[in-house]
Formats: C-alpha cells, sequence, structure tokens
C-alpha cells in the first residue's frame, strides 16, 4: 500500500478513488471497506454484520486500526467515517483497545474535515455474565479536531463519562454545520442531550427510546422547536410519556419551519390529541406520521377540527393504531370540507368496514385527495362485495389501496384496462388465496398497464397455476418501476421462472427479492442468469432465510461480475465458514459500477478528455438511475439535468476519437 503517493483532493479527484480495489482486498480481511458513494468522497466503514464470514471475525484488530489511522491522516478525500467503539460495563475486565485517530490530514492545519460521522458504541460483558462479544471494537481518539461535520449518527448502548464529554464538545463545536443528527438508541447522558439544543442550524432530527417512557433530550427538543428556524423533519419513536408531549405540543402551535413530524407514541393507551389540538392552526407542517397510539373519540373530534382548519397539512399517517368506528366516521366527515389533504394512510389491527365504506366515500365530493391507503384486517368482511362494487361505481380504484381480496379483483382488473387507468402501485399479499381465474385475468391486465410503478406481492402455494401468467406478466410489462416479492416455502422452481422471467425486463430499476426457501443450484443459476443478463435494474436486495453454501455463493457471484449497471446491492444472509473471496467479489462488483456512475456523472458536471469518464457516461446515459443521480449530486433540476446531458453528448460526439485513445 502506497502512504507516500499524496492525496489530490480537494483540487481534484484523487487518484485512490480508481484504485479502491487493491485496497478493499486488504481491508476486507480486517472488516473494512472503502465506498465512493459520491463522486471523488469516500466513505469508510466496517462491513455490515451479515457480510462477516468466521475468519473476518477473527481479523486483527491492531493492524485494523493502525491502517485506518493512517489512511484518515492521508487522505481528505475520506470525508465519511463510521466506526463501532469499546465501552465497558460496571464489571467487564479491562482489555487493550485499539486506538483510530482523527488526526487531521496532512497539509490541512489543525482541522480534519468529516462531513458525516457515525458513531456506535457496545458494551463488553465479563464472560460469568454474558458471552462476550466477537465483534472487533476501537476507541475514536482526537474528536477534538473534527470540524465541518454535517450528518452525525450517535448509536450509543452505554457511554463512558469521557466518551460522553467529547461527544458533548463535538456537538457545539459543529453546531453551525450539522444538518442533520440521529440518536437511534437513547442512553445518553447528560451531557449530550444538553448539547442538542444549540444545533441552531440542523435541519432534521431523530430520537429513539427503546426502554422506559421518557426519551432523553426533549427538554432540547422543545428549545430547538421554540427558537430554531432551521429544523425541518424531527422523528421521535416510543415517546410514551404524556408530559413530554404535550411539551412537544406545545411548541408545535408556534413553529413555523417543521415540514415533517413523525411521533411513535409507543404506549396503548396514550393518544396524539395534543399534537392534533397544536396543528390546527399551523401552515407548514406538510407530513404527519402518528404511530403505536390509540385514537379515543375525543382524540377523532381533535383530529377532525385538525383537518376542517388547518391548510397546509399534505400527507397524514396513522399507522399501528387501534382506531375506533366513531373516529373513523369523523375523519371522513371532516374530509369532506377538507381541500389540502392529498394522501390518507390508516393501518389498525382491526378496521372497522362501515369506516373505510364512508372514508372512501369522501372521494366523491373531495377532489384534492389522490390516496387512501388501508392496512390491517377489514370488520366484518362480508361488506367487501358492497364496497368492490361502490369502488367500480365511482371509479375510484385507482385512488385506494386495500388488502385486495377476490371480491375487488373482477372490478380491479376492469380498473386497469380502463383508458382512465389510475392505479399507480398494486400490493397483493397472499396471492396463493386469490382466486385463480380472477387472478390470471389481473396479471393479463397487468402486463399491458401503463400505470403501475410499484408491485408488492407475497405467495406460499399455489405456484404451479399463478408460476404462468405472472412471470409472463414481468417479463412483457413496461410501467413497473419497482418490485418487491416474497415466496416461501417450496417455491424454488417458481423463483427460477421469476429470475428468467425478469433477465428480459427492461422497466424494473428496483428489485427486492425475499426467499424463505431451501435453495437448490438451479436456483441460484437461474438468479445468476438474472444478474449477469438484466441492464435496467440499478437497485437489487435479496434475502435468503437459509444458509448458502460457498458453491451457491460462487455461481451467484458469477452472475453479479457480469453485472455493469447495479449500483445498489444487498445480499442478506448467513455467509457461514469460507467464503470471504466470493463476499469481496460481491462487494468489489457493486463497487466498480457505482464508480463508473461517478465517472459519468463527473463526465456531465465537468466535461474532458478523460476515458474512464467518458466510458462511464456512455454506459449510464440513457438508464434512469443516471438522472437521478445527476440531480442529487449536482442539485440541478430535472430540466436543468437533462440540457447538462444533451451537451455532454455533444461534447462527446465531437471528441470521440480523443476520449478512445485514438488521436
Amino acid at each position: 500500500m502506497d502512504f507516500e503517493r499524496p492525496c489530490s483532493a480537494p483540487e481534484q479527484r484523487c487518484w485512490l478513488c480508481t484504485e479502491l480495489t487493491p485496497w478493499n482486498q486488504a481491508m476486507h480481511g480486517l472488516g473494512f471497506e472503502l465506498v465512493e458513494l459520491r463522486p471523488g468522497k469516500l466513505r469508510l466503514r466496517p462491513l455490515r454484520d451479515d457480510d462477516r464470514s468466521t475468519e473476518r471475525n477473527r481479523a486483527p484488530a491492531p493492524e485494523a486500526s493502525l491502517l485506518i489511522s493512517r489512511l484518515l491522516q492521508h487522505h481528505r478525500c475520506i470525508d465519511e467515517l463510521k466506526v463501532a467503539c469499546r465501552v465497558y460495563s460496571g464489571f467487564a475486565v479491562r482489555e487493550t483497545s485499539f486506538p483510530i485517530r482523527l488526526r487531521p490530514a496532512l497539509g490541512s492545519g489543525s482541522r480534519r474535515t468529516i462531513r458525516r460521522l457515525e458513531v456506535q458504541t457496545s458494551v463488553i460483558y465479563r464472560a460469568t455474565d454474558k458471552e462476550p462479544t466477537r465483534e472487533r471494537l476501537y476507541q475514536l481518539e482526537n474528536l477534538d479536531a473534527v470540524c465541518g461535520l454535517e450528518r452525525l449518527k450517535l448509536e450509543l448502548h452505554e457511554t463512558e463519562r469521557e466518551f460522553a464529554d467529547k461527544l458533548a464538545k463535538l456537538l457545539r463545536r459543529n453546531a453551525g454545520s450539522i444538518k442533520r443528527l440521529e440518536i437511534p438508541h437513547m442512553e445518553l447522558p447528560r451531557q449530550v442531550t444538553h448539547a442538542l439544543r444549540y444545533l441552531f442550524n440542523c435541519e432534521s432530527l431523530t430520537l429513539f427510546s427503546l426502554w422506559g417512557n421518557q426519551v432523553p433530550g426533549v427538554r432540547s427538543v422543545t428549545r430547538l422547536l421554540h427558537s430554531s428556524t432551521a429544523l425541518k423533519e424531527l422523528s421521535i419513536t416510543r415517546i410514551a410519556s404524556t408530559a413530554q408531549i404535550s411539551a412537544i405540543a406545545k411548541e408545535l402551535e408556534i413553529n413555523t419551519s417543521l415540514t415533517k413530524l413523525s411521533l411513535q407514541i409507543g404506549y396503548p393507551y396514550n393518544t396524539p390529541e395534543a399534537v392534533f389540538t397544536a396543528l390546527q392552526a399551523n401552515t407548514t407542517l406538510k407530513e404527519l406520521s402518528v404511530t403505536d397510539c390509540h385514537i379515543t373519540e375525543e382524540c377523532g373530534q381533535a383530529l377532525a377540527l385538525l383537518l376542517q382548519s388547518n391548510t397546509g397539512l399534505r400527507l397524514l399517517h396513522i399507522g399501528d393504531a387501534d382506531i375506533s368506528e366513531p373516529s373513523l366516521l369523523l375523519l371522513a366527515s371532516a374530509l369532506t370540507r377538507n381541500t389540502t389533504l392529498e394522501s390518507l394512510h390508516l393501518s389498525s389491527e382491526l378496521l372497522p368496514m362501515n369506516g373505510i365504506v364512508e372514508l372512501c366515500k369522501v372521494l366523491r365530493v373531495n377532489k384534492t385527495l389522490k390516496m387512501l391507503q388501508f392496512g390491517g384486517e377489514v370488520d366484518p368482511p362480508e361488506g367487501r362485495y358492497a364496497l368492490a362494487r361502490q369502488l367500480a361505481q365511482d371509479e375510484c380504484y385507482g385512488l385506494v389501496q386495500l388488502p385486495w381480496t377476490d371480491p375487488y379483483l373482477p372490478d380491479l382488473t376492469d380498473a386497469l384496462t380502463s383508458s382512465l387507468a389510475s392505479i399507480k402501485e398494486l400490493c397483493l399479499l397472499h396471492m396463493e388465496r386469490l382466486r385463480w381465474g380472477d387472478l390470471a385475468d389481473l396479471f393479463d391486465a397487468l402486463a399491458c398497464s401503463k400505470c403501475v410503478c410499484t408491485f408488492r406481492a407475497t405467495i406460499n402455494g399455489n405456484f404451479d397455476n399463478i408460476g404462468a401468467p405472472f412471470c409472463e406478466m414481468l417479463r412483457v410489462n413496461r410501467s413497473i418501476d419497482y418490485l418487491d416479492l416474497t415466496v416461501d416455502r417450496d417455491g424454488c422452481e417458481f423463483i427460477e421462472k421469476v429470475a428468467y422471467a425478469l433477465a428480459e425486463n427492461v422497466s424494473i430499476t428496483k428489485i427486492v427479492l425475499r426467499i424463505d426457501v431451501a435453495c437448490k443450484l438451479e436456483t441460484m443459476t437461474a438468479l445468476s442468469y438474472l444478474l449477469a443478463h438484466n441492464k435496467t435494474a440499478a437497485n437489487f436486495f435479496v434475502e435468503f432465510r437459509t444458509r448458502l453454501s460457498p458453491e451457491f455463493l460462487e455461481e451467484f457471484s458469477y452472475g453479479l461480475l457480469q453485472n455493469k449497471t447495479i449500483v445498489k446491492f444487498k445480499l442478506v444472509q448467513d455467509f457461514g465458514r469460507h467464503t470471504s473471496f466470493q463476499s469481496f467479489l460481491l462487494h468489489e462488483t457493486v463497487h466498480r459500477n457505482r464508480g463508473a456512475l461517478n465517472r459519468a456523472v463527473d463526465f456531465v458536471i465537468s466535461p474532458s478528455p478523460d476515458r474512464q469518464c467518458a466510458e462511464g457516461f456512455e454506459h449510464f446515459s440513457g438508464r434512469p438511475c443516471f438522472l437521478q443521480r445527476l440531480k442529487k449530486v449536482s442539485g440541478k433540476t430535472e430540466l436543468e439535468a437533462l440540457l447538462a446531458i444533451d451537451a455532454a453528448k455533444r461534447y462527446l460526439h465531437d471528441n470521440y476519437l480523443l476520449h478512445h485513445g485514438h488521436c
């Protein structure tokens, strides 16, 4: 490894970005990897838990800490870091720690710019108390040198006082630059929670409490809500204290910056009534989500008043809630007078049918509401036929999402074939329970659909009947962009047919497969064929709920190695032993593709006679993922991005021979 060669960032793209493979080959055995998530910028992170084989769990931590420290010091292009830090329980025996030093990069003064930092802490127990962890944990040093922090994630299970002091100082020192703060596990010491109130430029804040009914830091959050003009998004999980709910509600009455609020109440007898009341006069909040709560009739009245008077809210999500029928009727009545809400999502273990019917009738008069989504069992189920006829007569199948069952399928099929079809998302749970003939007709209609963009389905049997029409639909459909499929039990042959069909699909850009079957080698060969021949999907997630042998993983890797389009990939399964090389190949193939995508973006932003950039642009320029990536990196609007792509095409045409090494 060449540590003498200087980093060329930030003046130009560092050479390390194009030579990641040999570095990652060495780092993979140490449990870390370098990833170019943004053009010219690298993220140093540990391998995910599900990516670690037994061999890597015994990797030498001293070598890893030394290598990472030197990389951080020599390369300013590494501006994102994720690391797991060691803390000890009061009974643990202290072991040798391995420091990761955040020294200032060479030539950058006394500060080390880290744009994004994720810190995890895990408790080390005595073997007599609990099985000791096998994960390699490190000590972060030189936190006082970190500056320019924009995103910070603290996953703190337990924190020593000295480390807590360092984190508090880190928050205060970077208070002006931190835009996003996530704290998914809440055991925060007082000095850290106190420092939250100084984050006056923070735009997104996420807090999570796993135990107890008091969320640490809420007092600081209320201070931010009172004084900050920058905070746009706030998410608090398991806020079970009525006093804390009321404190937040009080500040919501006067807050004028928040646009997105998510609250998980986390206690079945608490209600968000105070929040609904506080938001009645609010004009800036656009999205509200309240989950895991109780919607009483009194709370329903507060919600109805909110929808009658609030003119800013666009999306309302009430999930995993105990909703009474009177509350749903009040909600339906209020929506007949609301002219701004666009989407309503309701989910509960049991939804009263009368309430659903009345909410669907609202669509006859409310022309602003574009989506009604229901999740959960409907009671009583006998009302489904009447509701199916109502939705068909009102031509509302494109505006409603329900757990579709047999009574709805004929009318749902007609809605898909209508010239006015507007169904954007279709979800079919337990396809094996649906009437076979109606389901086949639905697949025929879906094959020709030009409106359905998202398709989710689960199947747990009846594979022989469903397989052929389902796979033909996947093969010929040209509108579906996102596929999410879960297959249980003995579905190996079904998965194989699906894989070969998806290999021919030219519209789906994101594929999610959850496979709960004992795969055969033929199944892996089919999935390998999909990866090798599909030229459209850029995002691929597959979860195997059974262990794969090294031979199966090797077959899977063979297909991915031939793919040049997938830039986001996750394989969830038990790697077992002796899979380090195959795992490395999987990672590096995706890193290679992502690097080519970044070079393509570089070519559009700054056209130059760079062969790698030109080749990346030629490959990705016509693909949906490229336009999205260009907009995200450059901040351009879609029109501006398209104009820039056209300009890059002209430049490439004028300099074609130069780019391909003929001049």
